[in-house]
């Protein structure tokens, strides 16, 4: 099967300018420091009568710092841990999902871990979004207050994540030098985001990351959400004349940027047969990456489930975590 992008040797040295503006970093830091003087509020309800008796699991709901409700499964081996002495993963979901079922967790538990996995606000799960949004949009969630950083839908997104990390490290359980963040296609894209912004992930597990290399993703892909900023276009600039504007509002939110400011040891995957998250926009982030990294390559394969990645991604947290 042809490859949908460049040949795998011009996609092993591609590495875009990156477009981090001047204050992509006093920006993040001051939405960080923002979110740190809200407090959390989370309320943790256990599921009694869960039927798998090795964990305790809990429903979770804390508050973003607009007073979003963000909900969340928290999974811990039932077995009583002392204090400080968990590893933790937290799992972010991909576009239009929701934090899942208990069930998809516990592997981690399984392993001895505590896991966490929220919803992105206002998409496919039990999170709303307070947020309110200053233009137009399209259907969908990529161009909410597009025309600025500080309206971006996904300004409160990546905080939401962020805020998550907050909840695990306040249980004493957790063994807060083992924290370890992933997830496939926006979940990808959030993980990378999670690892670049916050120092607290030590090992970061991203596969085929969306809401990278945004120009090029909008001009290559071939399916899925990156349609929406082209029709946003359509609707509201037909010209273009604000084409700058809306690249630089995504800037601060690229996954490419937030590579370049991973510490976390990482393990991405990459599928050469991806038409929603190009594999060019996905290399253009790990080529970013300073960080000790590993590259999982599925040649075959496109934007699809990878069962057998999963224990790819259960060997790196043994090694590593």
């Amino acid at each position: 099967m042809p490859n949908v992008d460049w040949p795998l040797s011009q996609l092993q040295a591609y590495q875009p300018e990156l477009t981090a503006e001047a204050d992509f970093d006093a920006f993040w830091e001051r939405m960080k420091a923002h979110s740190q003087s809200v407090p959390l509020n989370a309320k943790l309800t256990w599921v009694e009568d869960y039927p798998v008796k090795s964990v305790r699991v809990y429903d979770v709901v804390y508050e973003g710092t607009d007073g979003t409700p963000v909900h969340g499964w928290y999974v811990v081996p039932a077995a009583e841990a002392a204090k400080g002495t968990l590893p933790v993963i937290v799992k972010y979901h991909g576009y239009n999902g929701n934090r899942g079922k208990p069930h998809e967790l516990l592997q981690w538990a399984a392993m001895g871990m505590a896991a966490f996995a929220i919803d992105a606000r206002g998409q496919g799960g039990l999170t709303p979004d307070l947020a309110a949004y200053p233009q137009g949009s399209v259907s969908g969630w990529m161009t909410l207050g597009i025309l600025d950083p500080n309206t971006y839908y996904y300004r409160n997104v990546y905080i939401d994540c962020l805020r998550a990390l907050d909840f695990v490290c306040s249980r004493e359980e957790i063994d807060t030098s083992r924290i370890a963040v992933y997830g496939g296609s926006q979940g990808g894209g959030l993980a990378l985001a999670a690892a670049g912004l916050d120092s607290r992930p030590k090992l970061a597990m991203p596969y085929y990351p969306y809401l990278c290399h945004f120009r090029r993703s909008v001009e290559m892909h071939n399916g899925g959400p990156y349609v929406e900023i082209k029709n946003w276009f359509r609707r509201f600039d037909p010209d273009h004349s604000r084409e700058e504007q809306v690249y630089r509002t995504l800037s601060y939110f690229d996954g490419m940027n937030m590579a370049s400011r991973v510490r976390a040891r990482t393990l991405m995957a990459i599928t050469l047969q991806d038409t929603i998250c190009p594999p060019s926009t996905c290399f253009a982030a790990y080529n970013h990456l300073s960080c000790e990294k590993e590259l999982k390559l599925y040649h075959d394969y496109g934007h699809e489930g990878l069962p057998f990645h999963e224990e790819e991604m259960m060997r790196f947290i043994q090694k590593y975590i």
